[in-house]
């Protein structure tokens, strides 16, 4: 009995590291894929607040979209709701730079009006 109890135990071991292992292994393909996305995203949505919170106080902010608006340039897009003296009002930055070398072009910021929005 007591080599039958040595036996599983030693099988149980061995289906819980293999079990184990493939949670590791899924959760690392998890976060890879997470963080293939995200690093673009957010460097440039850092970059958005960066600017916008130079001139305004932010309250709330929307990613609106990447586009490609000719060859070798790419642009992101963000909506925030901002607060200068008082009053609040929707503010489009718009960020447009080099897809390849991540050379910023342009920094835009201009309060959206209806009908000033190009959507991505």
């Amino acid at each position: 009995m007591g080599k039958i109890s040595a036996v599983l135990l030693i099988i149980g071991l061995g289906w819980y590291g293999s079990v184990q292992s493939t949670i590791e292994a899924s959760t690392k393909e998890v976060l890879a894929s997470y963080q293939e996305r995200d690093p673009e995203y957010a460097k440039w949505s850092r970059l958005a607040f960066h600017e916008a919170g130079k001139v305004y106080t932010l309250l709330d902010y929307k990613y609106l979209g990447r586009a490609d608006v000719a060859p070798g340039v790419a642009q992101q897009q963000f909506r925030f709701w901002v607060k200068k003296n008082g009053v609040e009002f929707p503010l489009i930055v718009s960020i447009r730079y080099d897809p390849i070398s991540e050379r910023v072009f342009t920094i835009d910021m201009e309060q959206e009006k209806r009908g000033n929005l190009q959507m991505l």
